[in-house]
């Protein structure tokens, strides 16, 4: 009897023993993990959202949180929005975007950015690392997330992915880059939620100088495949409104027109919609120097403009229930609030060519919190 008892002693504290350890180890991994403060907090931050309360979700790159800015579209029209993203997302991650939102939320419609089914075979090489990083470190541990490593990394690059702290347990050394996680991850909790949902302004504009750059995207096989993906995967899901969108963007892409009618062609097979809003500049009354940032990207007058086009066209388009609680109406007047005691440092900004990125967690608006 005595023997048995002690052999019980023994298997309960191996097994405490073990539940310490992976705590630890989960603590430690939030701690250093981190490889883009600002857009892993954006990550973080959306998991403060009460579940089932955003209207529309966007999901994409780096686009769809400078061109547009959830807050002023709560202002125009009424509906809560979150982009989920990070830069240079590829199609192929995007499944795993839209997998995570839906285990939270239910919106009238996705939004998806389609810069990230265009990329060339040597962007994806570029920029797939660097994104899929600041994605898969950043949210849970979950099915989805085991999926995620399996479709988007290779055998044998895997391990890293399961066990952060491989790649990142020297980051004890960099501790300015820590604090600044830390202290996103503690101003975020003090308010309990992102004031901005997230929107990041490039505080810069093109000249006539500067060189449009002529790319080579096209839906080649791996594009077309992650697209046909996340449609299937959409479908899946049950979910029906999905709007494939091009963002305002300066880059030229040849033959484009062609690349376009085929992606729409391949979206509408599914039953989703597609509206490429580099052929309406005009109607959304963009100005081709002034209010972009860059080829890529539009500064914030660029967005003050396109965030209501959008808006309007959303609702245009779409039944968006915008029925919320006394507690996230009060949540997004506060937000709205913040965000345009921004607006104007970030025009000045950009007027005088800072090149400065300001957002939510930038000290200029710390008073502002």
């Amino acid at each position: 009897m005595k023997q048995n008892r002690s052999k019980t002693k023994t298997v309960v504290r191996v097994i405490a023993f073990l539940l310490v350890a992976a705590l630890i180890y989960g603590a430690l991994s939030r701690l250093l993990a981190v490889n883009n403060a600002t857009e892993q907090q954006y990550i973080h931050s959306f998991y403060l959202e009460p579940k089932n309360s955003l209207d529309v979700m966007i999901l994409g790159a780096s686009e769809t949180f400078t061109d547009y800015c959830a807050p002023l579209a709560w202002q125009h029209a009424g509906f809560t929005s979150y982009p989920l993203a990070v830069s240079a997302a590829q199609g192929i991650m995007y499944p795993s975007m839209l997998r995570e939102a839906a285990k939270r939320q239910s919106p009238g419609v996705y939004v998806v950015e389609v810069n990230g089914f265009l990329y060339t075979a040597a962007e994806r090489d570029e920029f797939s690392h660097a994104a899929l990083r600041k994605w898969i470190d950043t949210i849970p541990l979950s099915a989805n997330k085991v999926d995620t490593i399996r479709a988007c990394i290779p055998d044998g690059q895997r391990s890293s992915y399961y066990f952060p702290l491989l790649k990142y347990h020297k980051n004890w050394k960099d501790i300015d880059g820590v604090r600044q996680s830390l202290s996103m991850q503690s101003q975020t909790r003090a308010a309990g939620y992102s004031y901005t949902k997230p929107f990041l302004s490039i505080s810069a504009y093109l000249l006539e100088s500067d060189e449009i750059p002529v790319r080579q995207q096209d839906l080649d096989a791996f594009n077309e495949q992650s697209l046909r993906t996340f449609c299937e995967t959409a479908r899946e899901l049950g979910i029906q409104n999905v709007l494939f969108a091009r963002f305002p963007h300066r880059t030229v892409i040849e033959h484009g027109d062609a690349v376009f009618l085929k992606l729409a062609a391949i979206v509408q097979e599914y039953g989703y919609d597609f509206v490429n809003f580099d052929t309406q500049l005009d109607a959304i009354g963009l100005d081709p120097l002034s209010d972009f940032a860059n080829a890529e990207h539009l500064n914030i007058f660029g967005a003050e403009k396109f965030t209501p086009y959008l808006a309007d066209y959303l609702t245009t388009h779409y039944d968006l229930n915008t029925a919320h609680s006394g507690k996230v109406t009060d949540e997004w007047e506060r937000c709205a609030a913040f965000t345009q005691q921004m607006l104007p440092v970030c025009e000045d900004n950009t007027r005088r060519y800072t090149a400065e990125n300001l957002n939510e967690y930038s000290a200029v608006f710390a008073a502002n919190r």
